[in-house]
């Protein structure tokens, strides 16, 4: 066969090369499969290191109880506790609240006879104006007044246009101001990116949370591997660790499913009236 012959051949009856997609050849996350741990974890660390450790533990949990503060604070102290016997008497005055009283009544009938005792005197005092036409020395003076303005108006851009010709080192000034500015949102923008590259991707509602740090206090270290007790689950290590490079979706681990409830009920056709069957059997 000719090399037209097997072209045309598997051009039309053989199996078509599949294009592979571009994301695959891409890591999802930049972040390595296996994270080095803090030094100070270790089952014999350094006095630095083990401080260090404890230290940022310590602030992580600050933090926490800080938030937590701040939640309570705008949340449940920031309304007053009723007590149960004024619980009425609240509700009575919030729902009154805005309703008109016989004080507001008498006010605004007063104010209304005030404004149509004005509105009778200004209409008894107003005369008829008549349509009185210009004259032509006043459409004059109307057209010099108008060719005043405009010739003042170009004489302003004019003066404007000469003196920007003059201000060429204060614009290049202004330029180079723009320059930075942008060179910094553009950094800016660059270390949002390298930030963002670091943290896990949104994949699912559930939001991706970290494992605890393991640590050790002082009184638990034993300075050898025998004595050491293992405290992290080597499976669940993983598990987060492919979470959070953005392999596997954010979830919460259900060791039970939710079974749906079944609604029983008899059919009409089905159910047996007890009353009338003893009737019947009592007649035979």
């Amino acid at each position: 066969m000719s090399s037209d012959s097997i072209r045309h051949t598997i051009k039309h009856f053989g199996v078509q090369k599949r294009k592979l997609p571009s994301s695959l050849h891409k890591k999802p996350s930049v972040l390595p499969a296996v994270e080095a741990p803090h030094p100070g974890s270790s089952y014999n660390p350094s006095y630095v290191d083990h401080q260090d450790l404890l230290h940022q533990i310590a602030e992580k949990e600050l933090e926490f109880i800080k938030q937590e503060e701040h939640l309570d604070r705008v949340t449940t102290k920031m309304f007053k506790k009723i007590p149960q016997n004024k619980k009425e008497e609240y509700l009575l005055r919030e729902m009154s609240e805005g309703l008109p009283t016989k004080q507001t009544t008498n006010l605004k009938s007063a104010e209304e006879d005030d404004n149509e005792e004005d509105l009778s005197i200004t209409m008894a005092n107003s005369k008829p104006v008549k349509n009185v036409k210009k004259t032509l020395v006043q459409r004059r003076k109307q057209r010099e007044q108008k060719q005043a303005a405009y010739t003042r108006k170009m004489m302003k851009i004019n003066k404007k246009i000469v003196s920007d010709i003059y201000k060429l080192k204060n614009f290049e000034q202004q330029i180079e101001i723009k320059e930075k500015k942008l060179e910094f949102l553009r950094q800016k923008r660059m270390m949002k990116r390298e930030r963002e590259s670091l943290m896990p991707k949104t994949l699912s509602k559930t939001k991706f949370e970290p494992l605890d740090p393991d640590f050790q206090l002082a009184e638990e270290l034993t300075g050898n591997l025998r004595n050491c007790k293992p405290s992290m689950s080597l499976l669940k290590d993983r598990y987060k660790s492919l979470q959070q490079r953005n392999i596997i979706a954010p979830a919460i681990i259900k060791l039970k499913r939710d079974k749906a409830k079944v609604k029983k009920f008899v059919k009409p056709d089905h159910k047996i009236n007890l009353d009338a069957v003893k009737l019947r059997l009592n007649k035979v």
